[in-house]
């Protein structure tokens, strides 16, 4: 059972108008919800000793100038915050310890250093990314991480886009500068990146052919409800034969990879001349099977490439937003869409770990509050 936030002062808690009152008096009120913050409660997730539990005793974050404090509706789930609760993945210095990069819910408060152009009052219903702190029931984002919910997509949906779309125009944009014409192969296509760099490459690509695999047919049949053109079954299939056949034995321009060592020489076999290979993860491993012969890499002038959007700079991801968002009228206009496989509420959050941890889902896992 999930028990109510404890709120220890209403002051704290933006409960009196400041309109009614004379400007020195709401000063004050500030000044003592500042000091106040710190002993208000909230429900999150703790992940000490390896164990996920539901915790209510989590100090509501405290903001610091230019941040935004939102009280969370859903969070995504993301393989990231599987390695963080076994200990493989800390978080950035300074983050918040408490699981979570991507939220949606609600702005209650706006510490100094918020902008009026930021369009952000209190009530609207956002979406951020985060370094940390999403699977809380409050959480502090700066607002420059913060985007509002694009009409016609629920405050619960919206946790699905911030991760995984950022990434995946990551990806396409400023990593790999996928052309107009190329070929993309996306490994775990039926995964919440994986759909978004389909849909992204068939929405602002024109002739990009789209190839993607997965690990069952469900799965495959996703990916191409979502705009691949060839999709391969990895478990019964060599992928980098039906590259090449699909290619005319020219290959992938650009790979996007989340598997790693285990797929080094089918990627070397299938990759074009000048092709990019950008490594997302590495769910088999970073050490190859064998000894690796790097004459390919000179002999096809490919470039191999590592990512991480977690540890880039606050500049490097507010400029990354401000790119994206111009892709948000497409969720109102249904040119791009958001895949949810479940969304589970968060004191069942060891279940929902665990179905992705068993690579069940199919999109996007979220955590809610209220389901």
């Amino acid at each position: 059972q999930v028990a109510s936030p404890r709120v220890v002062c209403p002051l704290a808690a933006g409960c009196f108008s400041a309109r009614c009152m004379p400007i020195g008096r709401r000063l004050l009120l500030r000044a003592f919800s500042v000091l106040l913050r710190p002993c208000l409660q909230m429900q999150s997730i703790d992940h000490s000793n390896g164990f996920l539990r539901l915790t209510i005793d989590a100090p509501i974050p405290v903001l610091k100038d230019g941040e935004v404090l939102i009280k969370v509706s859903a969070a995504g789930m993301n393989r990231l915050d599987l390695l963080q609760a076994k200990g493989s993945y800390p978080p950035p210095p300074g983050a918040s310890e408490i699981l979570g990069v991507e939220v949606s819910g609600t702005v209650v408060d706006l510490a100094h250093g918020v902008p009026s152009n930021a369009e952000l009052r209190k009530g609207d219903m956002v979406m951020a990314l985060l370094d940390g702190g999403g699977y809380a029931e409050f959480c502090a984002v700066p607002y420059r991480a913060v985007m509002h919910v694009p009409e016609g997509v629920s405050i619960t949906e919206a946790a699905a886009i911030p991760e995984v779309f950022l990434t995946a125009h990551q990806t396409l944009f400023l990593n790999t500068h996928l052309r107009d014409g190329e070929t993309l192969l996306v490994h775990a296509g039926a995964s919440g990146v994986g759909l978004a760099l389909i849909q992204l490459a068939r929405t602002l690509f024109k002739g990009v052919k789209i190839i993607a695999t997965a690990g069952s047919d469900d799965k495959l049949a996703v990916c191409r409800r979502n705009g691949a053109d060839v999709t391969v079954n990895y478990k019964t299939t060599d992928f980098a034969e039906e590259v090449l056949s699909a290619t005319n034995k020219k290959g992938a321009d650009v790979i996007v990879d989340f598997i790693g060592a285990p797929y080094w020489e089918q990627h070397m076999r299938c990759i074009a001349i000048d092709g990019r290979l950008q490594l997302t993860g590495m769910l088999g491993g970073g050490v190859t099977p064998g000894p690796t012969n790097i004459g390919t890499l000179l002999a096809k002038r490919a470039v191999v490439m590592g990512t991480t959007l977690r540890s880039r700079s606050p500049e490097y991801k507010h400029c990354l937003i401000k790119e994206f968002s111009g892709c948000l009228p497409l969720f109102t206009s249904g040119a791009l869409h958001i895949n949810i496989d479940s969304v589970y509420p968060f004191e069942k959050v060891v279940e929902a770990h665990e179905r992705m941890k068993n690579s069940i889902n199919v999109g996007k896992i979220l955590l809610a509050w209220t389901i």
